[in-house]
């Protein structure tokens, strides 16, 4: 079987001109906590996890010393929040690493997830996005092939 027979071709996405905001209310009411970033002619250009935005809002220096927290005021990550509503989408996107064709095997979104340890790899056609397999399909997928065998 292809990736195209079991992704989902209903992956959430926003351009790089969409607000933090925005941004936001689409990551926190994600199906697979992954939001795909396109560009204007609606190519693939970055990736934002629940993982990024929560980095955000944590100062660089608590992954160094966790014992800096206590020096930070109790309202410290209602403030950055704040403060972070204006950064642009590019300033908080990684850029894709792994993706997958529609066309390829199963296999290969299966191995991308396994070895890089994500949760998911979206599916491109011409470099646009048209789907994401995630762990979860790909768990139901083997759930089938069991049951029909």
């Amino acid at each position: 079987m292809k990736v195209r027979d079991i992704m989902d071709p209903s992956p959430d996405i926003i351009r790089t001109s969409d607000t933090f905001e925005h941004l936001i209310k689409i990551l926190s009411e994600a199906k697979y906590h992954v939001v795909f970033i396109v560009d204007k002619e609606d190519k693939l250009v970055g990736i934002v996890t629940e993982g990024d935005i929560i980095k955000v809002l944590i100062p660089k220096y608590i992954t160094v010393d966790e014992s800096l927290i206590s020096v930070m005021g109790v309202d410290y990550f209602e403030k950055k929040c704040i403060e972070s509503k204006n950064l642009t989408i590019n300033e908080i996107m990684s850029k894709v690493a792994f993706m997958v064709n529609e066309d390829d095997p199963i296999i290969k979104a299966a191995a991308l997830i396994v070895v890089n340890r994500i949760q998911s790899v979206p599916v491109v056609r011409d470099g646009k996005v048209v789907g994401i397999v995630p762990r979860s399909i790909l768990l139901k997928h083997i759930t089938r092939v069991l049951a029909e065998n």
